[in-house]
């Protein structure tokens, strides 16, 4: 019986294990991700990424893994593709790719086989080989860690969300109550569009951080929320500090921007 073809993605053919590629350099035991920051950074940066069961893992050895760092063994790992999360056309039902794994306290590599996994993955080439894009590029399967990926890429493609390159200027506006401010923050981005962001303080309220895009700053503004995107750009990739170009020189300023930043709390993203 012929094997049904998953409906997105490219092919994949089976591979002799000198044809594959090798792995992204292996790095420290711990190759869970952390939080969500880690998860955006992968789903951002994979072109494929698939659900599959691992149904074949040889260990390398020798001459077929001299770059393999200490603690850990390489293995070929042949996969059956269950559901494609991402990818960039017609996809077959298996794959095969290196991955380095970390050894247990009697120097042998985990039991692979039979593992339901999630992959992010590097465009295969013609031949069909791909690898993983990092080190911890292979996860347990995990919905919720799906749910998390498929909404980080659907943020993504509908460019909604700008992609931050820092801080160029800012102001603050006293209220007329004692207390109230708001300080306005404009943000260099990648597309060049508007982006500001607005942190409002008012008397026995929480602080605001909204992002506003547009010309125009009113209520359309969008409250950051964690676990966005949005929240991902911003606390991963403004600066620490408000540049004195920036305005930083105004101690005022500077403190709302540091709170701004405590606000959205931190980053979390580790190598």
């Amino acid at each position: 019986m012929m094997r049904p073809i998953l409906p997105i993605c490219l092919i994949l053919v089976m591979i002799a294990p000198a044809a594959a590629q090798a792995p992204a350099p292996a790095a420290g035991p711990n190759d869970r991700l952390a939080g969500f920051a880690d998860t955006a950074e992968l789903a951002l940066a994979a072109p494929v990424i698939v659900r599959a069961t691992i149904t074949r893992a040889s260990r390398l050895t020798g001459k077929a893994a001299p770059d393999v760092a200490a603690g850990r063994a390489r293995l070929l790992v042949t996969a059956s593709v269950s559901n494609v999360l991402v990818a960039p056309g017609a996809m077959g039902g298996t794959l095969q790719y290196l991955w380095d794994v970390p050894l247990d306290s009697r120097g042998r590599p985990p039991q692979a086989k039979g593992l339901d996994v999630l992959a992010f993955l590097d465009t295969p080439k013609a031949d069909g080989s791909t690898r993983l894009i990092s080190r911890r590029a292979q996860q347990p399967w995990d919905s919720a860690l799906a749910d998390t990926v498929r909404a980080v890429v659907a943020e993504q493609r509908s460019g909604s969300v700008p992609i931050i390159r820092g801080v160029s200027n800012g102001f603050r506006a006293d209220g007329t109550v004692p207390g109230e401010s708001e300080s306005q923050f404009f943000l260099a981005t990648a597309d060049a569009k508007p982006a500001t962001l607005v942190v409002q303080n008012r008397p026995g309220e929480l602080r605001r951080v909204l992002v506003a895009r547009g010309d125009i700053i009113d209520e359309s503004a969008e409250r950051v929320r964690p676990g966005t995107l949005l929240w991902y750009r911003l606390a991963c990739f403004l600066p620490a500090r408000l540049p004195a170009a920036a305005g930083g020189g105004d101690p005022a300023l500077a403190k709302d921007w540091r709170d701004a930043l405590a606000s959205l709390g931190p980053c979390g993203k580790t190598n």
